[in-house]
């Protein structure tokens, strides 16, 4: 029974998966869905239909008045049907992935044309844009065909001329404007074939692999360099095709906008891009070279850049720049530059860097002159100053700083500081805002009294103390620095444990005078902020002060210290009493 009961229930989940497998793949226009809203936010009703739709909606939120009250009643139709209801068909709407972008366009383009030149190895096709519902001819529209790559910008007349090369296949030309639904007019021969003022001719990879990208495209454009670098025409483009990305095996180009993509090189994807002087494109899917490189979107395996790359996506790979490397999402891989690395996103992988590196969130490796990770690190940062402005979890190695906010692994510099620690800090001085802090006032056997700061954890912190013997003839200053731990035993008691290395003044400057200390004592709080601590101490004092000076005490002359085997060391077995305000 248990082989047969096996193969049904395998039968069954093979025609569920069967059945269940075109919903999945169901285009996300086309999905049924059913509401029924009164007097809600526009926010909060594409929410609403978010969810019920199992997709996302991408927009321009200055465009949709989310506050505005709406009023929807849709039973089993298609979310492009209650989008159109919704937003009253002043809107286009474009698929990407699991995405809705959604265009602000409440106009419709018309396009004619007055001449189809056809040879054996191009066709030029002219023609005239204007606005369907007043005649007004309309500058700065982009035609364009997806198969093969070819486009124009109208004049200031709406005219425009495209030329194309002949694969002997149909043409399809299509035209966008910004706040204009797009409309595609498909050609064959001398003869016009069709008219699509949706603009959906091709989208499926028919005439070409072209897709939408969701979000915001315009970061390189916005940028310092994208300003300097990047054509009026080329920002033209974009604003008029927005995510709309076609690919291409290969481009070359000598500057942005002059190559063999032109002007609609932004929105496309190659998979080698040789640029000359520099380039922009809308990504790689394999190899870059330039003097300059400006991307987009995404960029795949390996970029070099003899100046500089700007990268409006993330970098997966290998990144290779000279002055520097910008990128307006996250890195999966190398990133190198002599100059900077600047990534607005998260980094896995490795930053090397001349100057300087910046990134989000790090889970790699870091190593420049200086290191900034606005939030969480996993790893490693080396440089002479490091800083961590989330949790970090590994080693940060430097020769003059490191600052993590929340410290879980290990500091080691000459200056640490954090906010909170449950870490490691070593070096001369650490700094933790929200962990250990206490001042105390010290007897010892060797100074009569002896300020003390500590800071840092309760189990690693650091010790700052200075001290003077008061007998007026036998004078004596020390000031020194340390690390100690404290062992809570209960409440209100702990066992610390000190180690510190002071200097000692004996009336002679000009010799290298140094005792250190092992104090093991006994810290008995007697209230928040109050204590007292004592316990014995092992010292050794290396003296290169041969003679005393009058006046001044001499610390190898001291009663019951010892000499060793070096002549320049004594040691002894001291004491040490004193008051901790916490």
């Amino acid at each position: 029974m248990q082989p047969k009961y096996s193969a049904i229930k395998g039968l069954l989940l093979l025609l569920l998966g069967v059945a269940f497998t075109p919903c999945l793949a169901q285009p996300v226009l086309n999905r049924n869905i059913t509401m029924n809203v009164n007097d809600q936010p526009l926010g909060s009703v594409l929410h609403i239909m978010e969810d019920k739709g199992k997709f996302n909606f991408s927009y321009n939120s200055n465009l949709i008045r989310q506050d505005s009250l709406v009023n929807i009643h849709v039973a089993n139709q298609t979310v492009k049907d209650a989008l159109n209801k919704l937003l009253n068909n002043q809107f286009e709407y474009r698929e990407a992935e699991n995405f809705v972008i959604l265009r602000y366009a409440p106009y419709q383009l018309a396009m004619s044309t007055d001449k189809f030149l056809n040879d054996d190895q191009s066709c030029v096709i002219t023609g005239y844009v204007a606005n369907e519902r007043n005649g007004q001819k309309l500058q700065n529209a982009s035609v364009y065909c997806r198969r093969p790559i070819a486009s124009a910008l109208t004049d200031a007349d709406g005219h425009f001329e495209i030329k194309i090369r002949n694969e002997n296949q149909p043409v399809i030309l299509t035209v966008s404007k910004e706040n204009y639904k797009d409309t595609s007019v498909t050609f064959l021969s001398d003869v016009k074939v069709t008219e699509n003022k949706n603009g959906t001719s091709g989208t499926n990879g028919s005439n070409g692999a072209y897709r939408y990208l969701p979000g915001d495209l315009s970061g390189v454009e916005k940028s310092g360099v994208g300003k300097l670098f990047i054509s009026a025409k080329q920002q033209i483009q974009s604003l008029n095709l927005g995510g709309l990305i076609t690919q291409s095996p290969f481009q070359v180009s000598l500057a942005p906008g002059l190559g063999t993509h032109g002007a609609f090189s932004g929105q496309v994807v190659n998979a080698v891009s040789l640029n000359i002087a520099g380039g922009y494109n809308a990504g790689v899917n394999g190899v870059e070279l330039g003097l300059f490189n400006l991307d987009k979107s995404d960029v795949k395996s390996f970029q070099l850049g003899i100046l500089f790359n700007v990268v409006g996506g993330s970098v997966e790979g290998i990144q290779i720049g000279g002055a520097f490397n910008q990128v307006l999402k996250n890195v999966n891989g190398v990133q190198a530059a002599l100059g900077f690395n600047n990534v607005e996103g998260n980094v896995s992988g490795v930053q090397w860097a001349a100057g300087f590196n910046i990134a989000k969130k790090l889970n790699g490796v870091q190593f420049a002159i200086l290191n900034i990770a606005s939030g969480d690190v996993n790893g490693l940062q080396i440089a002479p100053a490091n800083i961590a402005s989330g949790k970090f979890t590994g080693i940060q190695l430097a020769g003059l700083f490191n600052y993590a906010k929340d410290l879980k692994g290990i500091q080691i510099g000459l200056i640490n500081a954090s906010d909170n620690s449950s870490g490691v800090s070593i070096g001369l001085l650490n700094l933790v805002q929200n962990g250990y802090h206490a001042g105390g006032v010290y007897s010892n056997e060797t100074t009569d009294a002896n300020l003390v700061y500590k800071t840092g954890t309760h189990w690693f912190y650091n010790i700052i103390t200075a001290g003077a013997k008061l007998d007026k003839n036998k004078k004596q200053y020390t000031y020194g620095v340390g690390y100690g731990n404290e062992l809570p035993v209960f409440n209100f008691l702990a066992f610390n444990t000190e180690a510190t290395a002071s200097y000692v003044y004996q009336g002679n400057g000009r010799y290298l005078n140094v005792l250190y200390r092992l104090d093991e004592t006994l810290n008995i709080k007697l209230g928040h902020s109050f204590g007292i601590q004592a316990g014995p101490s092992l010292n050794f004092f290396y003296n290169q002060q041969k003679n005393p000076v009058a006046g001044y005490n001499f610390v190898p002359n001291e009663p019951n210290h010892h000499q060793t085997n070096n002549p320049k060391y004594t040691r002894w077995l001291g004491w040490t009493v004193g008051i901790n305000f916490f």
